[in-house]
């Protein structure tokens, strides 16, 4: 159910800010996929947060449990994992350059890796604990998305600055005729 929760927030907090944005470049592609992006990073980074603090609080043997797991000192160091990856996606609201690839990155080796261990649970333990197989869809889709997300946003804004580059470029010849017409008035 946590995995569920967590895509339905994610989901409804971004068509809500993309509805309620008030950016002068609200309407735009780049806007829309940033906003996309920001909220399956950063929001995705707080549910890591609370998925770490599961795995590391006073209930992880239910969180253990509820994998299929015994608790153990891996999952310890998988909570603080989940807590670190979190810290880096929520950091995305205020810094969207580099911090963002990072935390993309690092969400995609993580999650990725994840959805490999859970399916080779599923396969060779036949580990059908329900978030063991819930976490599945969610530990593939999110990385493809957000790696996909960020692709996106990085040539959008390549594009954007082209365009810019290009009208400032059109306009200076403009300006100087203008300023020569002035000169010989």
């Amino acid at each position: 159910m946590f995995f569920f929760v967590q895509t339905v927030v994610i989901l409804v907090g971004a068509v809500l800010h993309i509805l309620l944005d008030r950016k002068p470049n609200r309407h735009t592609k780049r806007r829309t996929v940033e906003l996309l992006l920001i909220w399956f990073v950063a929001a995705g980074g707080v549910m890591a947060i609370l998925g770490g603090i599961g795995h590391v609080g006073p209930d992880s043997a239910g969180v253990a449990a509820g994998i299929g797991y015994e608790p153990s000192m891996f999952q310890w160091e998988v909570g603080w994992a989940d807590i670190a990856i979190g810290v880096a996606g929520f950091v995305c609201i205020w810094k969207r350059d580099s911090w963002m690839t990072c935390a993309v990155v690092v969400l995609a080796i993580s999650y990725g890796g994840d959805a490999i261990g859970h399916v080779m649970q599923y396969v060779a333990h036949a580990n059908t604990a329900p978030n063991n197989v819930w976490a599945i869809p969610s530990d593939i889709m999110q990385p493809l998305l957000v790696v996909g997300l960020l692709v996106a946003y990085r040539m959008l804004s390549r594009r954007e600055a082209a365009a810019a580059t290009e009208a400032e470029g059109a306009e200076a010849p403009a300006l100087a005729e203008a300023a020569a017409a002035d000169a010989s008035a």
